[in-house]
């Protein structure tokens, strides 16, 4: 009797082991998947922080050195025949950076084994590194804030003939964005013309058709619809050319692209913005950055420096 309960003991108890190994692989098999998962998660957004990083690293390395230094590399390598394009570190280490005495301590903190591009310091054949320079149009906007004033100067610049520069506004704010185009007509002894008021006109990005924030309405020029405007480059006034042209913010932020073109134009790109992309993958996981970077013509200044002093018979001197 005993030992029929004991076999029937060990019998249930023998199945109740089972049960439980099997249902302990299926739990660990399921903890595994997820484990597994979890990793990959990880090693995803590791690459990606990786990415991101390494991608602003070279940016910066770029954008954080001397001005002019960069505009000159810029333009003399954007004149070469095979282009502006630099497929891994080393090469834009040498290419560029080295070739145009650009400072690349910055990109010195990360080693050339620790970047994600298949060069002869890494085996890492799943990644790449891509940096590519070429000249900034419409599609390639940088924001303007009230308090600045973006500029094209066209002193120096020669032949202008058949030349336009078309300026194009986007809104990077929630309101409607005011602004302000002014031209500066000079001589070439250096004498400035005096303003008139069709020198300075007053024109809005509106939400609602109308430009509400604006009273009156009438003291506002134009409604830009499409948003972009063109202004001939060789315009000349009582026999004053063209000397500079002037976008100053009002209300919001305001987002200007601009491109010279034309098609008898002889100056080509001489006066467009240099734009730079990044691009990084690492291991699948790409990422790219971009930065526009001004043409020595197209300078900014705070509205400090902008200014206008008028009287009872009018204008006293334009600056």
């Amino acid at each position: 009797m005993n030992i029929k309960k004991m076999k029937r003991y060990q019998g249930q108890a023998i199945a109740i082991v089972m049960v439980i190994l099997v249902v302990a692989t299926v739990l660990g098999a399921s903890l595994y998947s997820r484990m597994i998962k979890n990793r990959e998660a990880i090693i995803d957004t590791k690459e990606s922080a990786r990415a991101i990083e390494q991608a602003d690293t070279i940016l910066d390395t770029v954008i954080s050195s001397d001005i002019f230094t960069v505009q000159s590399a810029i333009d003399a390598c954007l004149k070469k025949p095979e282009g502006c394009t630099f497929n891994s570190i080393v090469d834009f280490k040498t290419s560029f950076l080295g070739l145009y005495n650009i400072d690349s301590t910055i990109l010195n903190e990360i080693p050339d084994t620790e970047w994600c591009s298949n060069t002869t310091t890494t085996t890492d054949t799943e990644s790449s590194i891509s940096i590519i320079f070429g000249y900034a149009g419409l599609g390639d906007g940088q924001d303007w804030e009230v308090g600045q004033v973006m500029a094209l100067n066209l002193e120096g610049v020669s032949n202008v003939a058949g030349c336009n520069l078309t300026l194009s506004f986007g809104s990077s704010s929630s309101e409607e964005e005011v602004f302000t185009i002014k031209k500066v007509y000079r001589d070439v002894s250096g004498n400035v013309k005096p303003y008139v008021e069709d020198d300075m006109l007053m024109y809005c990005l509106p939400d609602d058709g109308t430009c509400s924030s604006v009273a009156p309405t009438t003291s506002v020029e134009s409604f830009t619809s499409p948003n972009s405007i063109s202004i001939p480059l060789y315009e000349v006034k009582d026999g004053y050319p063209l000397y500079e042209i002037r976008v100053l913010p009002l209300k919001g932020t305001l987002r200007i692209s601009s491109q010279v073109s034309g098609a008898t134009c002889a100056i080509g790109n001489n006066l467009n913005n240099y734009k730079m992309n990044s691009k990084v993958n690492c291991k699948g996981d790409y990422r790219e950055k971009q930065v526009i970077i001004p043409n020595i013509h197209n300078v900014g200044y705070p509205t400090l420096f902008d200014y206008t002093i008028y009287n009872a018979t009018g204008v006293l001197s334009p600056n």
